[in-house]
């Protein structure tokens, strides 16, 4: 009995030193992160949350029903909240330190194919792998709309495309006549 009793004494303090440890990390990754980045994001991103807590209360607060509903209006809205829920959301600071070490590091190799006479060369190529990176070559989520109507199921549009059908209603009855 006492074996066990120290084995689990033991497990326990080696928890509470990984846990201890953990947060030591984060704190620190904290405090890097609070270092480098400007008081005008940090501002900023303070104002978002409080913005987003405003939002998150009205809305449970005032839930309207539309009396009549559109099914094009609602996949738009379907997409909407499926391209705003990201899989891993990164928060503003970390963004923004890990493009300035992106920048950092990038400058810092212009400035060395600079001094060799490969400037031009570097951004040329830099500009194409930038262009590689962003696009996406993975195969679209299931539910996910494309921006251009005639792949979506019934050739639904997003939201903001200018519709033959909008532009008409609009020169009849005016801007207002469009919500």
């Amino acid at each position: 009995m006492e074996a066990k009793l120290r084995e689990y004494r033991a497990l326990r303090r080696r928890q509470q030193f990984i846990e201890n440890a953990k947060e030591k990390i984060r704190e620190s990754k904290e405090k890097l992160v609070k270092l480098i980045t400007p008081k005008f994001f940090t501002e900023m991103s303070k104002e978002k949350e409080e913005e987003v807590l405003l939002m998150e209360n009205e809305e449970t607060h005032h839930q309207v029903i539309p009396p009549l509903v559109n099914p094009s209006d609602v996949t738009s809205e379907l997409s909407e909240i499926e391209t705003t829920v990201e899989e891993n959301p990164e928060s503003w600071k970390y963004f923004i330190v890990k493009w300035s070490i992106y920048l950092v590091v990038w400058l810092t190799l212009y400035a060395i194919f600079l001094k060799l006479q490969f400037g031009a060369v570097f951004f040329v190529i830099s500009v194409l792998i930038g262009i590689c990176l962003n696009t996406r070559t993975t195969p679209k989520k299931k539910g996910e709309i494309s921006a251009y109507s005639v792949f979506n199921q019934n050739c639904v549009s997003i939201d903001g495309t200018l519709k033959a059908e909008q532009f008409e209603r609009e020169i009849r009855y005016g801007a207002g006549s469009v919500r």
